[in-house]
């Protein structure tokens, strides 16, 4: 049977175990190059701790096997006294990357498709003096009824000219 544990501890023992996990790790590959991005990082910039000792670079693992391959499998055009002379210490040389033909020529390169003009969207100021016209002309006519009872101050008529002024610009035939 499960022995009752607190809320609390049963939350942080997954926890727990992760982080002990995670120290019990060996941590034997340390990117030389932090902070720069990279999918996978090349393997000539790692350093290999083996048990936690010596650091050695790939490329350094790599000529010291090249230094214990048989000396048969080495080219036999390959002085004798190169290979007594400690050359077999420095790194090989690097080689170029990339391809030896000319870059292409850029005319022949295809072109990206050019964009259909699309037309402009049709435009809804019909619409909108419309509704500008539909929804002042109701006051309108009461302020012009109001005007020819001599019910309209000065203030009220200018109202009404201005009112009258804007339905004309919104296009509307009953507009004086």
């Amino acid at each position: 049977m499960n022995p009752h544990l607190p809320p609390l501890a049963r939350r942080l023992a997954p926890l727990a175990f992760l982080l002990a996990a995670g120290a019990c790790a060996p941590s034997d590959v340390r990117d030389d190059t932090p902070g720069r991005a990279q999918a996978f990082p090349p393997v000539y910039n790692q350093t290999v701790i083996p048990g936690g000792g010596e650091r050695r670079t790939w490329s350094q693992i790599q000529a010291e096997e090249s230094q214990s391959t048989p000396a048969k499998a080495r080219q036999p055009d390959e002085p004798q006294m190169r290979r007594d002379s400690g050359d077999a210490d420095q790194t090989p040389p690097k080689r170029r990357r990339g391809s030896s033909s000319p870059p292409p020529d850029p005319a022949a390169l295809p072109r990206p498709p050019r964009p259909v003009p699309v037309p402009p969207p049709p435009s809804t100021q019909g619409a909108t003096d419309a509704f500008k016209r539909d929804l002042i002309r109701p006051e309108v006519d009461r302020m012009r009824t109001d005007d020819a009872m001599g019910r309209l101050d000065p203030l009220g008529q200018r109202d009404l000219m201005k009112r009258e002024n804007d339905l004309r610009q919104w296009g509307d035939p009953l507009a004086r």
